[in-house]
């Protein structure tokens, strides 16, 4: 039920039949092939259209990893943290989130800010589907796309994180304590959350200042629950918190048609994973309400503290107990 002064999808917004949605695109190579002049003054980029290259297929160690998803968060390479921490040195330096296209115009738009090195990470949960390699070009198509830009340091291969079991506890062991006590499914901003603050104890262990990610307010005229304003006022309080900046260049763009020109013909939810949970906070018509008092008391009330002790433990140099910790928070 939709209620005044709640989280609303626009009205006049018809959302597509339901066996229309969440299709995965075909996986594509993203590869960027360069600028050529097609007369004076006029400049077309070029894109590799072809599927995933062949030599893009991802090393032994790589697959293994996202196959265990064992804990790495932080201390899990003691050599890959020297080499980071020598390379930041004292650089101001930025984790950029990889996922899909828009994580990576937002690493492109970083390039432009006072970043000078930008370190690619991936994280994971437990509930993707897809092709990882595709992730994994992603990072490489950043990294193309910023070869020529001076002043910029960006790492070739990504930093893979993530805590299937911190994921269980803050977004799924207590799915349904949490519904039924906010009356909506929080899932989702549970798990956005957690992608951000994945990456603040690595962050703060090489030395980077901030976490750049790709969150946008509007999609078009559609709004996702995980990406509204009081979600990313909670994201952006919550890694303050801990001492990193949580940097979201495309928070104001609305038309994804600027997002193509930052890293070419890249259509929305192409070329990245898939989640099994994807939108189930949205009714049959794919539309959603949530009302504001609702989704303000479940930040307040809940994550941010769950996540706020999370990362304080870390900062500690401690191993946080996540059910133990969601289990204090919600009684």
């Amino acid at each position: 039920m939709q209620q005044p002064g709640g989280v609303q999808q626009p009205s006049g917004v018809t959302p597509p039949p339901v066996n229309q949605r969440a299709v995965p695109m075909p996986a594509r190579c993203r590869r960027y092939k360069g600028d050529v002049m097609q007369q004076p003054g006029a400049r077309m980029t070029q894109w590799c259209q072809a599927p995933l290259c062949h030599n893009y297929a991802m090393d032994e160690r790589t697959r293994g990893i996202l196959l265990a998803k064992p804990e790495r968060i932080i201390g899990f390479d003691d050599d890959l943290t020297a080499r980071l921490r020598a390379r930041v040195g004292s650089g101001n330096a930025a984790l950029v989130e990889i996922a899909g296209r828009d994580s990576v115009a937002a690493g492109v738009l970083a390039a432009s800010s006072s970043y000078d090195i930008l370190i690619p990470t991936v994280v994971y949960t437990g509930t993707e589907y897809g092709n990882w390699e595709v992730v994994l070009e992603n990072t490489r198509l950043l990294g193309d796309l910023l070869r020529d830009r001076a002043g910029v340091d960006v790492v070739e291969e990504p930093v893979l994180l993530g805590s299937p079991r911190w994921w269980h506890a803050a977004g799924g062991r207590f799915a349904g304590v949490l519904e039924e006590r906010y009356r909506f499914s929080t899932t989702c901003v549970a798990c956005h959350m957690y992608f951000h603050a994945a990456r603040v104890p690595f962050a703060r262990e090489v030395g980077a200042a901030a976490v750049v990610a790709g969150e946008r307010l509007l999609h078009g005229k559609r709004l996702k629950l995980n990406q509204v304003g009081a979600a990313l006022d909670s994201y952006i309080a919550v890694l303050e918190m801990a001492g990193i900046e949580l940097d979201l260049p495309l928070k104001e763009t609305e038309d994804g048609s600027h997002i193509e020109e930052l890293v070419g013909p890249w259509r929305e939810s192409e070329n990245q994973m898939r989640c099994v949970l994807e939108s189930n906070y949205r009714d049959l018509s794919g539309k959603f309400g949530v009302p504001e008092n609702d989704l303000s008391a479940y930040l307040e009330e809940f994550l941010e503290p769950v996540f706020s002790r999370v990362l304080l433990e870390f900062n500690d140099g401690g191993t946080p107990d996540y059910l133990a910790i969601v289990d204090d928070v919600l009684r």
